[in-house]
């Protein structure tokens, strides 16, 4: 006689609990972690804090991250997001080039604020990263700088756009000159202008370095 053994079925909703506490465990990790690794550098935070900050155990840690490079790499890339969600469709920069960038200057200071205390540790101690952990972070910059490359180049296809600009510096230029000044505002405040001042001048000024001239005796920047 044939023994049947029946193999009972996973309970969905416990699957669902199951992993939904565990995508909740590792968001307080990260979050955790990129409080401590702010506060005490990337060479100075310990997993031991880590998990004490998280409230969880460093077994639980380490096995959601196998190694403290990888939570490093995880925390420092963790609330990333698409280029999509900083900038428009291309018609829209073909069309509107100034009102383009401004929106894109905006969010993009506005998302380095959000995180000024790592972007802080970041800039201070870039150079001593693991080797992997930098080139992953470098690599998550490639889509973002690559989008705004196309959107400016199909300004410039329209003639917006000096065809002697180098788009790719440009674009360098920009997302540096807004790094810098969220790190100099919120360390020295901004002197006695606004930010938006400032953001709203950078636009100015990157526009003109960059534009088509409309006059023929007015020379190029």
């Amino acid at each position: 006689m044939q023994v049947i053994t029946c193999i009972d079925e996973p309970d969905p909703n416990l699957v669902r609990r199951t992993r939904s506490y565990g995508d909740l465990t590792r968001r307080r990790i990260l979050e955790a972690a990129e409080r401590v690794f702010s506060r005490d550098g990337f060479q100075g935070a310990t997993t031991r804090e880590i998990a004490r900050e998280a409230q969880v155990n460093e077994v639980t840690l380490f096995r959601l991250f196998r190694t403290r490079d990888d939570l490093l790499r995880e925390t420092i890339l963790y609330r990333t997001i698409a280029p999509e969600e900083l900038l428009n469709s291309k018609a829209a920069w073909k069309s509107d080039l100034p009102s383009q960038l401004e929106q894109y200057v905006r969010k993009y200071y506005a998302l380095l604020l959000e995180r000024e205390a790592l972007v802080r540790a970041v800039v201070g101690e870039g150079r001593l990263l693991p080797p992997a952990v930098r080139e992953a972070v470098l690599e998550k910059m490639v889509p973002m700088r690559a989008a705004l490359i196309e959107r400016l180049q199909t300004a410039q296809k329209v003639g917006c756009i000096r065809q002697d600009v180098d788009l790719g510096c440009a674009v360098d230029i920009l997302r540096d000159t807004i790094h810098t000044g969220m790190l100099r505002h919120t360390m020295y405040g901004t002197g006695g202008y606004s930010v938006d001042t400032y953001l709203l001048t950078v636009v100015a000024i990157f526009i003109q370095g960059i534009r088509k001239s409309s006059a023929k005796n007015e020379p190029a920047l």
